[in-house]
C-alpha cells in the first residue's frame, strides 16, 4: 500500500536497459519465446522501478492522453502510413501477442494467445487462443464470438495476401517483410492457429507482438468497397470510438462486454471514459499538463530537461517515465550518388562524423551513442558498449578517425572534397541536425547544401524514388534488430531507399533470419553490424530516450520502446483524485 503523503514515482527506464546493453549478451537456449503461456498476473515488483500493474482502488473517471504525433488513418491500423497513426486503434482491439508495458525487458507474451508455441524446426507457430472473447456489440458484428478465423484473416491482410487484399492497395501494406515467407495458415479449431513458414524465420513472434498486428473482423473489413477501413472501427478492445477529428481529438468509451479481468477477478477497463488529444507544440502541451487539464504527456524526446524541472517544481509528485526508444537516427548515402559510390568517401564520412556530439546537443546527453545492433533497444543481440567505443568512429577522440578519414578522402581523389545536398525532415532541431552535420565534416572540405523538407509530403516520396545525396530522419523501428538491418539494409528490402548492395552483408542477413538458437543469432547479427562499420552502409549516431509526465493521481501508467506504445496503458489505468 502506498503512502500517498509520500507518493513519487519517478520511473527511469535507462539505467537498467544500459546495464544490459553496457554487459556481454549471455546465451540464451532459443530465440525469442518458443513455448510460452500468458500470465494471469505478476505479484512481485521488477528490479528495474517497473511496477506490475495493481488492482484499482477506485472505478470509472476519464483519462485525458496526449496522442503521439500525428494521428493518420485511425481506423486502419494495418496500414503503416505512420507508426505514430496506427496507435490509436490500440484501445479499440486487441492482438494475438503483445509487448507487456509492465515488465522491465518490455518481453513478449500473450494478448488474446493464452499460450504458444514453436517447432524444432522454427518453421511451425501454434498459438492456442483465448475462449468466450467477444467482438464490440455493434453492427455488422453484432459481438461475435472471436475466433482462429479472425486471427488467420487478419495476419493473411497484414501480410498482403491476394485472396484478401485488392491489388492496387498491396503497395500500402508494407509488413508482409517483417512476418518471413508464410507459406500456410491452419485453423484446426475454433481456438487454434497453427501459422507454417517456409523457412524459420527468427522475427516471426516479434511481429505478431507488434503493435500493428491488431485484430479486425473480416465482414467489418469487407463492408468497405475498397476494403479499407475509413471510419467507426469495431475490434475487441477495451474501449469504443465515439469521436475522431483529424490532429484534434480521438474519444472513446468503455466496452461494458470486455472480455479482461484483473489479478482480483475485478472487471477492465477502469475507466469509464477516454480522450486522446493532439497539440501543435511542447510548449502548449506542457502548459495544459501544468494547469491540470490533461493526466498524461505523450512519450516524446522534445519534452527536455528543463521541462520536467518546471513541472517537479510545481508538483514534486509528478511522474517521469523515461524510455529508449525504438528510432533509428541516422544518416544515409544514396549510393547513385557518384561519390557514394566510393566505399572509400562513406568511410571517410563514418570515421569523421562524432556521434557523441551529435547525442550531447541534440538530446541534452540523454541519448546512448549506438550502433545498428548495439542498441539497448536490441540487449538480445547487442555487442558490449565496451566494444562499440572502441570501434573507429566511434571513438570519442576524433584525431585518428579525421586523420584516416581525411586519407581515404585523398585515395578516392576527392581531396579537395565536394558539394552534397543533405535532405533533412523540419522539425524542431532540422536547423541544428544541418550545421552540426557540416561543421563536422568541414576538415575534409565538403560542403553541405540542408535541403529542409516536409516528412510526409516530400521526404518519403524523395526517399522512395531515390531523389537525394545524404538524407537524415529517426525512422520509427520495430523491437527486433530485423527492423533496422534487414528493413533498411538487405538488398530489395523497400526501405532501402540507399539502394546499398553487398552479397557478403545479405549472406549473413539471411543466416540470422535462419537461425534456431539466439547464440547462433546473435552471431550473425553482430557480424553483419561490423560489415555495415566496413562498408559504411548508414551512419548510425543514436538511440535517443523518450519522456512522458504522468499526474500523481494516475496510477498503473507505463511507456514502452515503441513510439506510441504508451497508450496500451489504458487498459489498466485507474485514477485517484481524491
Amino acid at each position: 500500500m502506498r503512502n500517498k503523503s509520500t507518493m513519487t514515482l519517478v520511473f527511469t527506464i535507462i539505467a537498467v536497459v544500459m546495464a544490459t546493453f553496457m554487459a556481454a549478451c549471455g546465451p540464451a537456449e532459443q530465440t525469442g519465446q518458443p513455448t510460452g503461456e500468458t500470465p494471469s498476473d505478476k505479484t512481485t515488483t521488477d528490479s528495474a522501478g517497473v511496477k506490475p500493474a495493481e488492482a484499482a482502488k477506485q472505478l470509472g473517471g476519464k483519462l485525458v492522453m496526449v496522442g503521439t504525433g500525428t494521428f493518420g488513418n485511425p481506423n486502419d491500423p494495418h496500414l503503416p502510413i505512420t507508426a505514430t497513426g496506427r496507435v490509436y486503434a490500440v484501445p479499440v482491439t486487441n492482438g494475438i501477442m503483445k509487448r507487456d508495458l509492465y515488465d522491465k525487458n518490455y518481453s513478449i507474451t500473450g494478448d488474446m494467445a493464452k499460450s504458444w508455441e514453436v517447432s524444432k524446426d522454427g518453421k511451425s507457430y501454434t498459438f492456442k487462443l483465448q475462449q468466450g472473447i467477444k467482438f464490440h456489440n455493434v453492427a455488422p458484428i453484432n459481438g461475435r464470438e472471436f475466433t482462429s478465423e479472425d486471427a488467420k484473416y487478419t495476419l493473411l491482410r497484414i501480410t498482403a495476401h491476394p485472396s484478401v487484399i485488392v491489388e492496387k492497395w498491396k503497395p500500402r501494406f508494407q509488413r508482409a517483410i517483417d512476418f518471413g515467407e508464410i507459406e500456410s495458415i491452419d485453423t484446426p479449431d475454433k481456438y487454434t492457429v497453427v501459422v507454417n513458414l517456409k523457412n524459420p524465420y527468427a522475427p516471426f513472434l516479434d511481429a505478431v507482438a507488434n503493435p500493428g498486428t491488431l485484430v479486425l473482423p473480416k465482414e467489418f473489413v469487407e463492408k468497405f468497397p475498397e476494403k479499407i477501413v475509413i471510419e467507426g472501427m469495431i475490434g475487441t478492445g477495451p474501449f469504443m470510438p465515439v469521436d475522431y477529428r483529424n490532429q484534434q481529438i480521438a474519444s472513446y468509451k468503455k466496452n461494458p462486454d470486455y472480455w479482461k479481468k484483473d489479478s482480483a477477478g475485478g472487471q477492465l477497463p477502469y475507466l469509464d471514459d477516454l480522450e486522446v488529444l493532439y497539440f501543435a507544440d511542447v510548449q502548449t502541451e506542457t502548459a495544459a499538463f501544468r494547469a491540470r487539464q490533461i493526466d498524461v504527456t505523450a512519450s516524446s524526446n522534445v519534452i527536455n530537461k528543463g521541462t520536467v524541472d518546471l513541472v517537479k517544481k510545481d508538483d514534486p509528485k509528478i511522474q517521469v517515465f523515461r524510455t529508449p526508444v525504438a528510432s533509428l537516427t541516422n544518416f544515409r548515402f544514396n549510393t547513385k550518388f557518384k561519390p557514394f559510390q566510393d566505399v572509400r568517401v562513406r568511410r571517410a564520412f563514418h570515421l569523421a562524423v562524432d556521434r557523441h556530439q551529435f547525442s550531447e546537443l541534440l538530446t541534452e546527453g540523454v541519448g546512448v551513442v549506438s550502433g545498428p545492433v548495439t542498441s539497448p533497444v536490441f540487449p538480445e543481440v547487442a555487442n558490449t558498449m565496451d566494444w562499440l567505443l572502441q570501434q573507429p568512429g566511434y571513438r570519442k577522440d576524433k584525431k585518428a578517425d579525421l586523420e584516416e578519414a581525411k586519407r581515404l578522402m585523398k585515395e578516392a581523389g576527392y581531396e579537395d572534397g565536394f558539394e552534397m545536398g543533405a535532405m533533412i525532415s523540419t522539425g524542431t532541431q532540422a536547423g541544428d541536425w544541418a550545421a552540426l552535420l557540416a561543421d563536422q565534416i568541414k576538415p575534409l572540405k565538403i560542403t553541405v547544401k540542408p535541403d529542409l523538407v516536409d516528412y510526409a509530403g516530400q521526404w518519403v516520396p524523395r526517399a522512395t524514388n531515390g531523389e537525394f545525396e545524404l538524407a537524415w530522419m529517426a525512422h520509427t523501428v520495430g523491437t527486433d534488430v530485423d527492423s533496422v538491418i534487414a528493413a533498411h539494409l538487405l538488398g530489395g528490402a523497400p526501405r532501402n531507399y540507399g539502394k546499398f548492395t553487398s552479397a557478403k552483408f545479405d549472406d549473413l542477413i539471411k543466416k540470422e533470419q535462419l537461425s534456431i538458437t539466439a547464440e547462433e543469432r546473435r552471431k550473425y547479427a553482430q557480424e553483419a553490424e561490423k560489415v555495415i562499420f566496413e562498408e559504411a552502409a548508414m551512419l548510425f549516431l543514436y538511440t535517443n530516450v523518450n519522456t512522458m509526465l504522468a499526474q500523481p493521481w494516475v496510477h498503473n501508467a507505463a511507456d514502452g520502446a515503441i513510439i506510441g506504445s504508451s497508450i496500451g496503458l489504458v487498459e489498466q489505468v485507474w485514477l485517484d483524485k481524491h
